[in-house]
C-alpha cells in the first residue's frame, strides 16, 4: 500500500502539468487535496486488511482446521 502511494503521488506530480488544464479551481499539485487523497487510500486500505484479520483471530484454530 505504501509503494503504491508513493508511485502514485510521484506520478500525479510528475503529470500535474499536463492535467491542470483540467482542474477547476484546484492548483496543479494542491498539497491539501493530495493529502486528503493520500489519507483516504491509506485509511480504506487500513480498514481492508484490519478487518479480515479482527475476523479471523476470532476462530477457534481447531475448529477452522478440523472444517478443512
Amino acid at each position: 500500500t505504501l509503494l503504491g502511494l508513493v508511485l502514485g503521488l510521484a506520478a500525479s506530480w510528475a503529470l500535474s502539468s499536463f492535467i491542470s488544464d483540467m482542474l477547476y479551481q484546484v492548483g496543479s499539485f494542491d498539497l491539501p487535496t493530495v493529502a486528503a487523497v493520500t489519507l483516504t487510500l491509506l485509511t480504506v486500505a487500513l480498514a481492508a486488511i484490519l478487518i479480515p484479520t479482527l475476523r479471523a483471530t476470532r476462530v477457534d484454530p481447531v475448529t477452522a482446521l478440523r472444517e478443512e
